[in-house]
């Protein structure tokens, strides 16, 4: 199925800059090239969301640390350099309450969107404590980039039910890494 294809490439590339944040099925349509080979075109940019280079570095590290499970690394660096933490701060008391919400919301519920969801909403108490009691903020850009994410992941999940956008994203994850 060649849209399923272009969308799982569309996923894994996703943290190059910019961004379609917007990437519904009505604003993807699949063309024929010159051979005959489906070609997808993006359409209505009208919501694109701008990675610098160093912020799609640092997000390219942090989604390699969360795929590999190096939870500490993601929360004591990657997390201030992409703005969620203020860079002075200590990271030690709020490391084991974020590894617990990145580990049993996001990544144990796999391709799974209902697990994930329950998950997520299990934990929801210490998703509100990171919230309310530590400074933590969401880059605007992160806003948009992990939006453009969930669509074209609905959109995989739709004609591949396995997939799984973490084990799709780490291969080009960890390539870009090096």
């Amino acid at each position: 199925f060649p849209l399923l294809s272009m969308t799982k490439s569309i996923v894994v590339n996703a943290i190059r800059q910019p961004t379609l944040a917007d990437p519904h099925p009505g604003n993807l349509y699949v063309t024929r090239g010159p051979g005959g080979d489906p070609t997808l075109c993006l359409l209505d940019f009208g919501l694109i969301a701008h990675v610098d280079e160093n912020a799609s570095t640092y997000l390219t590290s942090a989604i390699l640390n969360l795929l590999q499970g190096d939870y500490e690394s993601l929360i004591a660096h990657d997390a201030k350099r992409l703005g969620f933490l203020p860079h002075d701060m200590d990271t030690t008391e709020l490391q084991p309450l974020l590894k617990k919400i990145l580990k049993e919301g996001l990544v144990k519920s796999g391709s799974n969107l209902h697990d994930r969801r329950r998950n997520l909403m299990a934990i929801s108490n210490e998703l509100n404590e990171v919230f309310f009691r530590y400074p933590f903020s969401v880059p605007p850009f992160f806003a948009l980039v992990t939006r453009g994410l969930g669509l074209l992941e609905g959109i995989a999940l739709s004609g591949d039910p396995n997939f799984d956008i973490f084990k799709a994203s780490y291969p080009y994850t960890s390539r870009r890494a090096m």
